[in-house]
């Protein structure tokens, strides 16, 4: 049976330079019982002989083959303890010290609460967006052709209920957690708007608390993994419309993302002309996402391209 306090899940691969900030914050947590999950995803850094040597009592779970993020999160969650679980990036870091009690406090005054997502600053303090609506047709054909940026959150004043939120921070009751049976392992960069959704199938609302802050650095360990980023965030969108939405919706997000992925090879194969390194590796991964699209249409391939 769970016992009270917050178990912070952090799903970890060669990131340790963040890693080690992010487990500094939360070692600084006080007014509640606090446990540590680090999930490696068999990390090539030094990351598991780090916190061994640093962080000795943190729960260390170092896996022997990437489980990617889903299944990472899904093993901390059948090892959390706590009444109360976290799914934090480890590009993030806790700016004060009473961040997690008010996180828990707020969840467990809230039962109509099924995930609270807290406000996330980027590195110089400014506000991330991090809430958006669950995804149309309309926003691949927006993305086509790079309008998709004009379309902007604005952080409200006070606790809203918003559709979904970033995977950065997530919080829930190990409950509604196991209720869920955790994330979906085959999708990647959609399995946050994925369990936003699911949560909002067994009437439970996704709440975005402004007053409770976390940095988030953002982005880090995609930077040199495009050929897995791209393709992933590609895919999984159309896995979400095939999951989640009409069969109508689903064949409409099935060729737009078709002709994305043609749009972009073709922009980056001229692009890659150039002398910038950037446009040769996008390239490449926008390759894999055309593999992908035929493997997971035509050849009922459902996993995360790794």
């Amino acid at each position: 049976m769970s016992s009270p306090g917050i178990s912070v899940i952090i799903v970890s691969y060669n990131a340790f330079d963040y890693l080690d900030k992010c487990l500094s914050s939360l070692l600084l947590q006080k007014g509640v019982d606090v446990e540590i999950i680090v999930v490696d995803n068999n990390s090539k850094d030094e990351t598991v002989s780090s916190i061994k040597t640093k962080y000795p009592e943190i729960k260390l779970i170092a896996s022997s083959i990437n489980l990617g993020f889903s299944g990472g999160n899904n093993l901390g969650i059948r090892e959390a303890t706590k009444d109360v679980v976290l799914l934090l990036n480890p590009d993030t870091e806790l700016p004060e010290s009473d961040t997690l009690v008010k996180m828990r406090n707020y969840l467990i005054a809230n039962p109509n609460i099924g995930i609270l997502a807290p406000y996330l600053l980027n590195t110089d303090g400014t506000f991330q967006s991090s809430f958006w609506s669950f995804p149309k047709p309309s926003d691949i054909l927006l993305e086509l052709f790079y309008l998709h940026r004009i379309q902007k959150n604005n952080a409200s004043a006070s606790p809203t209920q918003v559709p979904a939120a970033s995977g950065a921070a997530l919080c829930l009751t190990k409950e509604t957690a196991d209720k869920l049976n955790g994330l979906d392992s085959n999708m990647f960069w959609m399995e946050d708007t994925d369990l936003c959704f699911r949560v909002t199938l067994v009437g439970k609302q996704v709440v975005y608390h402004p007053g409770i802050k976390i940095i988030h650095h953002g982005g880090k360990s995609s930077v040199n993994n495009y050929s897995i980023s791209i393709p992933n965030q590609v895919i999984s969108k159309i896995k979400y419309f095939r999951k989640n939405s009409s069969w109508l919706a689903f064949i409409a997000s099935d060729i737009l993302s078709f002709l994305f992925i043609l749009s972009r090879l073709a922009i980056f194969t001229l692009l890659s002309l150039s002398v910038n390194k950037m446009f040769k590796l996008k390239t490449k991964a926008y390759f894999v996402a055309l593999k992908g699209y035929f493997s997971y249409n035509f050849g009922g391939n459902k996993e995360i391209i790794s």
